[in-house]
């Protein structure tokens, strides 16, 4: 088991605190970790701009060290020059944390590749170039993309990538918290993220999956009395961008979907994706916005449901669900969510559109937010998981699979290492982090143990 001194040494050595602030900790904590732990919560280190201590993330990791033993985790609480504060997300491609940049001193978004395969890094490097080729305010700005080195700063083959740290509440837990957003805000984020996209798809790129998770919102909560300029939007997360003029798939390629099957356009499903594909998506996340609920709705989140539903269904009106929403910004989704791609226009000629039903059109999007108070955060209720990118076969159903994880991971894995509902990474990277755990190697020896004695007894 770890010892306080060897804690104090990792801890230092990852900067997460200074010798000053740990020798403080350690004498109020007196030998015991738990009292140790919540000194050093209590109170920053010298160098620290902000009043925060150790954070719940690096808690839980020391914890969890403490718990199981083994080799100190160097790479859970600082990564390069990073000190990881909290883990933001985990998908099926990269881990999220919200860090510190030592130097410059700034807080950043820290987003590392897990899925180590030719495909998770080409992505993943595809990811970083397109970050490096768009600079808009609707957009998270991109600060650096670089190897990951060990705690000896020699390289590894992983890599990470820091970019603006945008502090808001994502549109999807926005209205699980408020429901229907009105609507003179939504017409004003909408701006925003047009402007966002027309740079985007200048530069030859394809986001790929907008959605209220992927979009966050900055500036004081949209409620009467505050003006729609006052707050701002901004387009996350380019893992699944594309660029426009891509190479023809290989002769006997398996067919994947890649995308959220709430908010994938027609031709998504068909994998002929162009820019007017992030118009539809975009316009089925700003129904969402207005109405509370995505465009089409089903039950068990059926692939092949979705997909008639995109292709085939009438584009539902907002009106029919928010009577609030006038008749002009009503026409302009449906353009969105036109079945053709031609149908939706550009991302330009939509701007213009959006802003001539702006109330506050007379002040550019993105200006005038920087000092706002930000927008608090959702509270702490069991929330509905937001629809997730999948990369996968529409046809393939990987429920049983599916649930035979989830029942190893209750019994084999804590609960804070477990994936979220709704959030889970691909099965082989389940299968991976279930084999990391001593007890499970310890269970398969003894299961493979008994029935090889079995077998010779028989």
């Amino acid at each position: 088991m770890p010892t306080l001194a060897q804690l104090g040494h990792l801890l230092t050595a990852c900067r997460v605190t200074t010798p000053q602030h740990w020798q403080r900790a350690a004498k109020l904590g007196a030998g015991g970790l738990a009292k140790t732990l919540d000194a050093l919560a209590s109170t920053a280190p010298e160098w620290s701009a902000d009043a925060a201590g150790l954070t719940e993330y690096q808690r839980g990791v020391v914890e969890l060290w403490f718990e199981e033993g083994g080799p100190p985790p160097h790479r859970q609480l600082a990564v390069n020059r990073f000190i990881l504060l909290d883990k933001l997300g985990q998908g099926g491609q990269g881990e999220v944390y919200r860090a510190r940049q030592l130097n410059p001193s700034r807080f950043v978004a820290v987003k590392t590749l897990t899925q180590d395969t030719d495909t998770g890094r080409e992505r993943f490097e595809q990811e970083a170039k397109a970050l490096m080729r768009v600079q808009h305010p609707g957009v998270a700005r991109f600060y650096l993309y670089e190897r990951v080195r060990d705690p000896d700063g020699n390289p590894t083959y992983e890599y990470l990538i820091a970019m603006e740290y945008v502090e808001g509440t994502d549109l999807h837990r926005l209205g699980q918290w408020l429901g229907p957003v009105p609507w003179p805000f939504v017409a004003h984020w909408a701006a925003d993220l047009l402007g966002g996209l027309a740079v985007i798809h200048e530069a030859g790129l394809i986001h790929r999956d907008i959605k209220p998770a992927n979009v966050m919102v900055i500036g004081p909560f949209p409620e009467p009395g505050v003006d729609p300029a006052d707050t701002a939007a901004k387009l996350l997360d380019f893992g699944a961008v594309k660029p426009t003029e891509d190479g023809p798939r290989a002769t006997g390629s398996r067919r994947v979907f890649v995308g959220t099957r709430e908010y994938a356009p027609p031709e998504q499903w068909r994998e002929r994706v162009v820019p007017a594909s992030d118009l539809y998506a975009l316009g089925g996340t700003l129904f969402h916005a207005l109405t509370g609920r995505p465009p089409y709705e089903i039950e068990g989140r059926d692939a092949v449901a979705f997909m008639k539903a995109h292709t085939r269904a009438p584009v539902p009106s907002a009106r029919a669900y928010a009577p609030g929403v006038p008749a002009e910004l009503d026409a302009i989704l449906s353009r969105m969510l036109a079945k053709d791609p031609d149908d939706r226009g550009t991302a330009a000629e939509l701007l213009d559109e959006f802003r001539a039903i702006t109330p506050s059109a007379s002040r550019p999007p993105g200006v005038g937010t920087r000092g706002s108070p930000p927008l608090p955060r959702p509270p702490k209720l069991p929330p509905r998981p937001a629809p997730r990118t999948e990369t996968e076969e529409p046809e393939v159903d990987h429920s049983f699979g599916g649930a035979i994880l989830t029942v190893f991971e209750r019994v084999f894995m804590p609960a804070r290492l477990r994936p979220l509902a709704g959030h889970e990474p691909p099965a082989i990277e389940r299968l991976a982090a279930l084999a990391r755990r001593p007890i499970v190697l310890f269970t398969l020896v003894a299961v493979l143990s008994g029935l090889i004695f079995l077998v010779f007894r028989a």
